[in-house]
């Protein structure tokens, strides 16, 4: 059942990428932009041969309410990655050609006293390696993705999927990379270059207010549906860079899917709410940094005999969950 719990709380995680000074290159140097009198387009740039560097760190607490059980069952976890984007080119009609790689990830879960997992891409030392999360996650890394984007910033194609896919299940069970050859599809790598989503579609200045509705699939276990209403507070330092700032919260729904997972387990209802801040550099052209919050309470429907010959359709327990998460992703470096 731990397998399962823990890659829904990376789906999760994972489906939030879109966000993200730190002291290295531009970031380090001190904005040459005038805070201007009027409303101003925010814009995501693409400059040929930028590379930057993003980091995501995840702190995530969850409770399970077990029926039979005398009290919840509490995980702690802990998941960082970091990813550089590289612009290669610009494209006919004002779009260009961005290559994603994974360049490092770590994840730590406990449960009450006892640690699940322990991985740490960087370190050679890394415990716990047998784990399938832990094997997911040394195969990502050096992957690359291949983007074309729009001239709107739109995923128009990716390239380098596939050979991703079989990256991560060389060498491994197939029913044990099924959940994640459901979750790593085209929809989940086009979320991830999805930033200009949550940018306003028009000039805006401070005290502008604008909604923001995002579907994430979750692959076999539904889609998760966020609703957020963004708007730009005012113009603030951050760092040496001069930001918007854009301050956000909303609220987290679910769409089930009808058609079981290959284990049949099923989330029959997510509600949760988010707030947050952003801060987006014009000058530069991509949000620096990203602070959010998340409570969540999630549904799930498990199997009575999860993984085991016997047991009958209709053998199932609904588990209850109750998630608090604090997301930071910044960038680690502008060059």
């Amino acid at each position: 059942m731990n397998k399962n719990l823990t890659l829904i709380a990376t789906v999760l995680a994972l489906s939030l990428s879109w966000m993200g000074c730190n002291k290295s290159g531009k970031l380090d140097q001190a904005s040459t932009f005038t805070t201007p009198t009027g409303p101003v387009e925010l814009k995501l740039k693409w400059p040929k041969g930028e590379r930057v560097v993003q980091d995501m760190n995840m702190k995530q607490s969850m409770e399970f309410a077990i029926p039979g059980q005398a009290g919840p069952m509490k995980q702690e976890m802990t998941m960082g990655q970091e990813y550089g984007l590289t612009v290669l080119n610009d494209t006919p009609g004002g779009g260009h050609e961005v290559e994603m790689e994974f360049l490092s990830a770590r994840m730590r879960m406990g449960m009450g006293t006892k640690t699940m997992m322990d991985y740490d891409s960087t370190k050679k030392s890394s415990t716990d390696k047998s784990n399938p999360m832990a094997d997911v996650f040394g195969k990502i890394v050096g992957a690359k993705v291949r983007y074309f984007l729009n001239a709107d910033n739109q995923v128009e194609r990716l390239e380098g999927i596939d050979e991703l896919l079989n990256r991560l299940t060389s060498g491994t069970g197939g029913n044990a990379m099924a959940p994640f050859k459901s979750m790593f599809n085209d929809d989940y790598f086009k979320k991830m270059m999805s930033q200009n989503l949550f940018l306003p579609a028009k000039a805006v200045q401070p005290g502008d207010t604008w909604p923001v509705k995002i579907d994430f699939s979750m692959g076999n276990m539904g889609t998760m549906v966020t609703d957020y209403t963004f708007t730009f507070q005012k113009w603030e330092m951050h760092g040496k860079r001069n930001c918007a700032r854009l301050d956000f919260q909303g609220t987290v729904k679910t769409k089930s899917n009808s058609n079981p997972t290959p284990t049949g387990m099923s989330i029959s209802d997510i509600d949760g709410t988010t707030s947050g801040v952003s801060w987006f550099d014009p000058e530069l052209g991509i949000i620096i940094d990203t602070t959010m919050n998340q409570d969540m309470s999630m549904v799930m429907n498990m199997p009575m005999n999860m993984g085991r010959s016997q047991g009958g359709p209709g053998s199932a327990q609904s588990i209850t969950n109750q998630m608090s998460q604090l997301m930071t992703i910044k960038l680690a470096s502008v060059k």
